[in-house]
């Protein structure tokens, strides 16, 4: 908005505020606007009597970063008025202007809803077919959006301010620079005297000089501020860190490499190629005929409502889950007659099909390219609401009929890709014994996106598919609509084919398609897959046999993807050729042995075939050895850490507490993702690669000298060198995972608890709510878990009229938690009830053991097994939460019996949680450590052991001082003369020049030594330097005076 509004305020250049400027404030404060304006260019309104600023340029503050090269024309106007001129650059995109802070005030927004859905509730009773379903649900959906409108407050959708460092100091500089620019400008511009304009010049270059130093300065000083202030976990830093920020939704495609292309062309052009017309073998004429189907539960809502994430980004109708759970929980009955009446009619809500589009670039890829992006949908989140109940009716179906393959990995429950590649290796392992073997990674172009509807519709019938889902899915694909929306302007297409992006049930449709290519499985052929990432792995005795087999199988996988309507990225399809030992012994002249790559083509055009090829993001080499991929990890952490000499600096740092988690969450995790698999058989070159690769890290962490040794710098700083992790990590995954029995030792032979399958288990089974309390009880039973000196034990304590009547009392094994012991005693007290035939009121201080009965998402069996005993104990049992050492008798009763039961109980065996393999993981991780780190023999690792017991994972030195102590490798003429820096070890007073000497004994550092200890106390001795402040800043100032007497040394032998 350009125009004269006749308003007066600071901010756009009057000396004080009006009424209607405070106003027009206010209302653009509420509105997201922003003023353009800069007074700095002069008054917009001049005449002889006075001048003024009343004439603004307003903008939303989404598309604020648009305008560009704003001013006021110093020309005649025919007016008192003066030309005001701006651009409106829109090659980056704008966003959508707001969202809903739904977070708060969900209170007043229920209030709303609840005034009006008696009226719904009538509606729906009479409501026959389709058209007024959909209806139905856009009404609805009007109603919660002019709820959200009326009583949620709205926040603009923009960049939160991450950094600033602006002041009054720097505003007043700029001002003075750009009001000497101009007095220059105007003295060049009036032909002034050359004194005059040298001078003017002079005086604005001096004044620009001076302004860029300050305003580096404080760039720098407010960062450093900034930084050491910083106390968030995951944030800000956290995001720049880790180049969370750097995801761009900017479109640089160029068809014509013309110019003058707008981004709505260029957004026209990208759509189009994502979403082309209908072609005559996409047309999907499936008739669909209404099939029954059992009615949804209450417990269905329950978990699909109670699993919702907040934070999604919400569809074109700005409605996120906060609010759909808000009005779910006001009224449930209506909501379940609402989705029963949708999956009565087999229908999908034609309003609910529609989806907001951006375009992300992909990493390392062309962006000039349209297949570079990759096109994210943001769905209605009622549709996905109403997807995730389908899903649990469908997939429970697809069970059922054991329809999908087991060699499919990909969006399965219990499947990963850790045990998708161990399969794959185990199996290469077992035949390379008996025959050569190809291994062929096989990529599909564009898979997703080029899924043919028709062709889906086939397989369902080939499947036999119940009418119901049929019906409900050919409603969820047809007529689907994107748009992609900004406030400048609106693109819808239509479009024909793929999975719905970001759809609940686009992977298991997937699943289902994809499924043909792994019925080629067979004695010989392996065929497996991880959503549409394929691997083949085709046998032969002899070379010739090799070939033959491999071409002959990727003929049949081709000619399936065709029938799929779909095909492979020849160029992109790798093949490994693996040689058997064993075949050499029946050769004869040879005939076995693999003397050439041999040759693999698919239609007729020959795949690559190297040395190592990446599947799942692991690097597999043609002889098992995992060093291609453990030399991938070189590059990896280089990009991990490549941000944080932004936060590490030689003088200041962000905390390193929060660093060193950083590490631990984000970094180590990301370089040992597959360890399960390739960290159990590391040789002693590989070990020192990837310890050479985490001491990149350790370096910019300590911000040691980088001499220092890796295995210091791994006690000092706490952090495990990487090969013991991944080989812990290994065991990990092949106990709790596998299952192995080969590495037992470590958990001491213990049985463990183990995950179960839950997605299709009955809602009534998986979402356990019993109510609070009982009407007419016999019995008030009072449960608690404890655990003492290593020992678990709990107690059930049966109350009737507050009197004791009867207490059961249970021993547990010491590897047992108290979750499990409060867990296993609600149950217990449940069984109880059931063999009396009694209704009871439990009540346990144990509040996680209640969300854990209520939460569908623990796959532990002995939380599942005490689901199922509670979901037959509805009517009989009432369970609730009681705080804990409040007074409350009958709690305090069962804690003193449940320490009672650790030593007097009844032995109860019940499996080992996962938390105990987790502490023996890090035991041993500690012991292998220990054993690691003291077999080091080196100076630095003596020293460091005199001053340090033992290693640590909790252990962390932050100032840099400590550690050049201990290390040795510091400012010292002793660590510089061995590395030929200075020819003498000696400091000038003649002594040898070590950390000891400074810190202890020199003449120069004499006021601030500290107490030298004796060899038998330089343990306790550190242990309390480590928290004396006083003291570092004297070894600090010693450190400082060694710095400078060997900068002196450095430039005496320089001459």
């Amino acid at each position: 908005m350009v125009g004269d509004f006749n308003c007066k305020s600071c901010s756009w250049g009057y000396d004080s505020d009006n009424y209607r400027g405070r106003r027009l404030s206010e209302f653009m404060a509420s509105n997201s606007l922003h003023v353009s304006n800069i007074s700095d260019y002069g008054p917009t309104f001049v005449n002889p009597v006075h001048s003024g600023f009343p004439d603004l340029t307003i903008i939303s503050t989404s598309i604020y970063n648009f305008i560009k090269n704003w001013g006021v024309l110093d020309m005649e106007s025919h007016s008192d008025h003066k030309y005001i001129y701006f651009q409106l650059v829109t090659e980056s995109i704008p966003e959508v202007d707001f969202y809903f802070k739904s977070k708060h005030g969900l209170g007043r927004f229920t209030k709303y809803i609840a005034k009006h859905l008696n009226h719904f509730k009538r509606k729906l009773k009479d409501i026959k077919n389709n058209t007024y379903f959909n209806a139905f649900i856009q009404d609805l959906t009007e109603l919660v959006q002019r709820a959200a409108f009326k009583t949620l407050k709205k926040k603009p959708k923009r960049l939160a301010q991450r950094f600033s460092f602006w002041n009054e100091e720097l505003r007043s500089t700029r001002n003075r620079v750009s009001k000497l620019f101009k007095i220059y400008l105007r003295a060049r511009a009036n032909n002034s005297s050359v004194d005059t304009v040298q001078s003017t010049g002079m005086a604005y270059r001096r004044a620009r000089a001076e302004y860029k130093k300050l305003l580096l300065f404080t760039k720098r000083k407010a960062w450093e501020s900034y930084c050491l202030n910083y106390n968030e976990r995951f944030g800000t830093l956290f995001n720049i860190v880790f180049n969370k920020f750097n995801s761009s939704n900017d479109i640089a495609v160029n068809p014509d490499n013309d110019p003058n292309l707008t981004i709505q062309d260029k957004i026209n052009y990208i759509m189009n190629a994502f979403f082309p017309g209908q072609s005559p073998e996409e047309t999907l004429t499936y008739l669909p005929e209404i099939g029954p189907v059992d009615p949804l539960i209450i417990e269905d809502l329950e978990i699909v409502f109670g699993n919702l994430k907040n934070g999604k980004a919400p569809g074109l109708d700005r409605i996120d889950y906060r609010m759909w759970r808000a009005v779910f929980n006001y009224d449930k009955n209506f909501m379940l007659d609402v989705f029963n009446l949708c999956f009565k009619l087999n229908y999908f809500p034609y309003c609910l099909r529609n989806a907001r589009i951006f375009f992300l670039l992909k990493d390392g890829k062309d962006p000039g390219v349209c297949s570079s992006y990759r096109p994210v949908c943001l769905l209605p989140t009622l549709g996905k609401i109403v997807e995730r109940l389908f899903s649990i009716k469908f997939n429970k179906w697809l069970d059922q009929n054991n329809i999908l393959h087991p060699k499919q990995f990909g969006f399965l429950e219990g499947k990963s890709c850790d045990l998708a590649i161990t399969e794959l290796v185990e199996t290469i392992k077992t035949r390379m014994q008996l025959e050569h073997l190809a291994l062929v990674s096989l990529d599909i172009k564009s898979a997703f996106d080029n899924m043919n509807w028709p062709v889906l519709f086939n397989i369902f019938n080939n499947i036999g598919l119940p009418r119901f889902f049929m019906n409900f899915l050919y409603f969820y694909l047809n007529n689907r609509t994107v748009v992609y929306t900004n406030e400048i302007f609106n693109i819808t297409k239509q479009y024909y084919r793929g999975c719905p992006q970001g759809s609940v049930i686009a992977p298991t449709l997937w699943n289902i398609y994809i499924n043909l290519i792994l019925l080629n499985n067979n004695g010989e052929v392996y065929v497996q897959a991880f959503a549409d990432d394929l691997a083949l792995v085709i046998g032969g005795r002899t070379a010739r046999d090799l070939e033959k087999n491999t071409n002959s199988a990727l003929a049949k996988i081709s000619n399936d993807l065709d029938s799929l309507k779909l095909t492979l990225s020849i160029h992109k399809c790798q093949a490994l050729v693996y040689r058997s030992i064993a075949s050499h012994k029946f050769s004869k002249r040879n005939s076995t042995t693999l003397n050439r790559k041999p040759t693999f083509k698919i239609q007729n055009t020959s795949i690559k075939v190297s040395d190592s090829l990446k599947i799942l993001g692991i690097h597999i080499d043609h002889k098992l050895t995992w060093t291609a991929h453990i030399n991938s990890l070189h590059d990896k952490i280089l990009t991990l850490t490549s941000n944080f000499n932004r936060i590490i600096k030689t003088e200041w740092s962000v905390d390193k507490v929060l660093i060193k988690s950083w590490y631990l969450t984000t970094i180590e995790k990301s370089l040992l993702y597959g360890a399960g698999v390739w960290g159990g058989a590391l040789t002693k070159v590989q070990a020192d690669r990837l310890h050479s690769i985490q001491r990149i890290f350790l370096i910019k962490f300590s911000r040691g000298y980088r001499t220092t040794s890796t295995n210091v710098l791994n006690v000092l700083t706490g952090i495990p060198p990487l090969h013991i992790t991944a080989e812990a990590e290994f065991k990990k995954f092949q106990i709790w995972v596998r299952r192995s029995d080969i590495h037992n030792r470590l958990i001491d032979s213990v049985k463990l608890d183990f995950n179960i399958n839950i997605k299709n288990l009955n809602s009534d089974i998986k979402f356990i709510s019993l109510p609070e309390h009982i009407p007419d009880s016999d019995f008030e039973v009072y449960t608690d878990g404890s655990r003492m000196d290593d020992e678990t034990g709990f107690a059930v304590c049966t109350f009737r009229n507050d009197h004791n009547i009867d207490n059961f009392l249970y021993k547990l094994k010491p590897f047992n938690s108290v979750f499990q012991a409060e867990l296993t005693a609600i149950r217990q007290a449940a069984n109880w009830a059931v063999n009396n035939n009694s209704k009871i009121n439990i009540y346990t201080d144990s509040l996680s053991s209640i969300m854990a009965l209520k939460s569908a998402h623990s796959r532990s069996q002995l939380v599942n097994n005490t689901k199922q005993d509670l979901s037959s104990t509805r009517g009989l049992v009432g369970l609730s939460w009681v705080k804990a050492h409040v007074g409350i008798p009958g709690n305090e009763w069962a804690d003193q019996q449940a320490k009672q039961a650790i030593s007097t109980g009844e032995e109860l065996d019940i499996p080992a949680p996962r938390s105990y393999l987790n502490r023996r993981i890090k035991a041993y991780i500690t012991q292998q450590w220990t054993d690691y780190w003291n077999s080091y023999s080196s100076a630095s690792g003596i020293r460091v052991r005199s001053y340090i017991g033992s290693v640590s994972p909790k252990f962390l030195i932050q100032n840099k001082i400590l550690i050049f102590f201990l290390s040795g490798h510091g400012p010292f003429p002793f660590y510089l003369h061995r590395f030929k820096r200075l020819n003498s070890p000696l400091c000038v007073c003649g002594q040898v020049g070590d950390a000891d000497h400074y810190t202890f004994s020199c003449s120069l550092t004499k006021n601030y030594h500290l107490t030298k200890p004796a060899d038998a106390h330089k343990r306790a001795w550190f242990k309390n330097l480590i928290n004396n402040k006083q003291a570092i800043g004297k070894m600090a100032e010693s450190f400082r005076v060694s710095f400078g007497v060997c900068e002196s040394l450095v430039r005496t032998g320089d001459e």
